[in-house]
């Protein structure tokens, strides 16, 4: 949606994985689209907020609670409207040994 919406030719989405610091993953998706206002960064995750005139506020409510479950997090950041968002996964991390 927000890509959609952003008016530039040049879409662009980064995924970022970043090496595990005290056991935990971090993921970091990026993109340059419509930003976030400041005042929707507090709220972004909460049951049933949306700013889609036809949303319902279920999916980044559900992805947080997706990452609370699995004991991680869910954050956002954007610079405001026009400057896209960026929004990070922290997850526990721990490797196996590989089994035969």
């Amino acid at each position: 949606y927000a890509l959609s919406k952003n008016g530039q030719e040049h879409k662009v989405i980064t995924i970022r994985v970043k090496e595990p610091e005290y056991r935990r993953i971090r993921i970091e998706v990026r993109d340059n689209g419509i930003g976030i206002a400041e005042e929707n960064l507090t709220r972004i995750f909460e049951h049933g907020f949306t700013t889609k005139k036809d949303g319902y506020g279920f999916g980044l409510h559900s992805a947080a609670l997706a990452a609370n479950d699995m004991k991680g997090s869910i954050s956002v950041h954007s610079d405001g409207p026009g400057k896209g968002a960026v929004f990070t996964i922290e997850l526990p991390f721990q490797k196996q040994e590989a089994t035969k």
